[in-house]
């Protein structure tokens, strides 16, 4: 029978000897309520992408608009929560960029994917006193092949 030794790994870590990121426990809820952010905090694309990945996810009919409450305008909440689902495809938000308009306004642009076929997708994030809420959105479909 064969011996079996086990090697310790080398750490390969790239950051190595950096500081560890901050880790905020979850205080429950959505995870979109963190996306809001601060006062003074800047919009990261990544929580802009979530919150438009979200909005195709409650107009489908896969979401419910009350997990979007945080996030959105008390407007683009009540349009959203009266508008009716249309049951579509599941999109895929890529290509997200983003344009100041403003001292506390950004547009985010970005393409929206589902079955091989491109949608443009656009938003309007304002800066309140509780965070970024998205305050307008909209999906520009392409117009069908003839």
């Amino acid at each position: 029978m064969t011996d079996t030794f086990l090697q310790a790994l080398h750490p390969s870590e790239p950051n190595r000897g950096a500081t560890p990121p901050v880790v905020i426990p979850e205080q429950g809820g959505s995870p979109l309520t963190r996306l809001r952010g601060h006062p003074g905090e800047p919009l990261e694309l990544r929580h802009a992408r979530a919150v438009l990945t979200a909005i195709l996810e409650v107009r489908s009919g896969r979401r419910s608009p009350s997990q979007l409450r945080p996030v959105l305008t008390p407007r683009m909440y009540h349009h959203l929560r009266t508008a009716p689902a249309a049951p579509g495809p599941r999109y895929t938000v890529r290509s997200v960029r983003a344009s100041r308009s403003g001292p506390r306004t950004i547009e985010i642009c970005g393409t929206a994917h589902a079955h091989q076929r491109a949608s443009a997708v656009m938003a309007r994030f304002d800066h309140s006193e509780t965070g970024w809420r998205c305050g307008f959105f909209v999906l520009v479909q392409p117009q069908p092949r003839r």
